[in-house]
């Protein structure tokens, strides 16, 4: 099954690469326009462009990530895009604070990033579940997405996360999962200082089958009726079955390195301690990327999505310059690049693939 990377320009990412049944976006932004509202009209302006292009279907989008400068200020978006999607077939997703590149030809106030991930096939079974101002579980071609989840009712990260992971077991029992299937966790923190309690809770939960997964500072939104107390907010894909044909490769506590799946491969984030600034970090990881590739048996020219997360968005072109030249020219894979502060003294950068496993 060859993924396709569509509307590819020199050095640049793709614009959205079809693979195993999905398209993955390359996250999007308006930076010409002034309020957040008005640079969400216009992004989602864009993305109904892009699914004419593309024939892509609105109903069909399975789940958002949504990167704004502030979360606080979620509602601005959240009024424009429940106007804008399917009202019967609302997507999963997240919303947290991960700064744009602030710097473009037509503005330097970038206030959102949105990509999305949708199936592609004109008639595709996605059941969705608990729908209200997006749903909370979409279930599509063995995958269950979930939206993002939190529990401000604790005080301390590690407390917050142990509710969450409670709720997920609460939400795994109610829909028919097991926590051994899951395949991806993307968790952002108000602080990253509270890295190691939440991760020995992950740990802890996920034993010997923790998911491929990020974890980072992007704060979600505190601007709810629970004040400014949400430490820590996690979405988790997992495979639908009792026994789900998924494999996982170097299993660290709270997190494997690699969790293959449906024809995809999901890598947990890599970092790179070995360079004291961004285009050293970054350089290096593209030597451990090769590395591990390598190992797996992946290839460079099958990454269909990137997401990237640094320290200083301001520095984006020491990411950009050394990941232009590492990816491959003709098949770049989709992408998106935020400010979200990575674990670990002095590091830089947090990067985490995708790859096709069948090209």
């Amino acid at each position: 099954m060859a993924s396709q990377f569509l509307d590819v320009s020199p050095g640049q990412a793709a614009r959205v690469v079809f693979s195993h049944n999905l398209a993955f976006f390359t996250g999007h932004a308006a930076p010409q326009y002034e309020t957040l509202e008005e640079q969400s009209k216009a992004v989602l302006k864009r993305y109904d462009q892009l699914f004419e292009q593309f024939g892509l279907l609105k109903k069909n989008i399975i789940y958002a990530a949504c990167f704004l400068k502030n979360a606080d200020d979620e509602k601005d978006f959240i009024k424009v895009y429940t106007k804008w999607y399917d009202p019967k077939n609302p997507p999963a997703g997240y919303t947290v604070s991960g700064i744009p590149i602030q710097h473009s030809p037509v503005g330097d106030n970038v206030l959102i990033e949105l990509q999305f991930i949708v199936a592609t096939d004109p008639e595709a079974k996605i059941k969705r579940y608990d729908i209200s101002n997006g749903c909370r579980v979409a279930f599509y071609d063995g995958m269950a997405y979930f939206t993002g989840h939190v529990s401000p009712k604790a005080d301390s990260a590690g407390s917050q996360m142990e509710g969450i992971l409670h709720r997920y077991e609460e939400l795994f029992e109610r829909f028919h999962l097991k926590k051994k299937n899951a395949v991806a966790l993307y968790g952002f923190l108000k602080n990253i200082d509270s890295y190691e309690e939440t991760m020995k809770v992950l740990a802890d939960f996920f034993g010997t089958n923790p998911p491929a997964g990020i974890l980072v500072q992007a704060c979600p939104n505190q601007n709810t009726s629970f004040g400014p107390r949400i430490e820590a907010e996690v979405a988790l894909f997992v495979a639908i079955g009792d026994e789900p044909d998924l494999v996982r490769r170097e299993v660290m506590p709270g997190m494997s390195r690699v969790v293959e799946y449906n024809g995809l491969a999901w890598f947990s984030g890599h970092s790179n301690f070995q360079a004291a600034d961004l285009k050293g970090q970054t350089e290096g990881l593209m030597k451990r990327y090769n590395e591990l590739m390598e190992q797996f048996g992946y290839k460079r020219e099958n990454i269909v999505m990137s997401y990237g997360f640094v320290r200083d968005i301001e520095q984006y072109e020491d990411f950009e310059g050394p990941m232009k030249t590492w990816r491959d020219q003709m098949r770049p894979p989709a992408g998106v690049l935020v400010e979200a502060v990575p674990w670990g003294e002095g590091n830089q950068v947090e990067l985490q693939f995708i790859v096709s496993l069948d090209d």
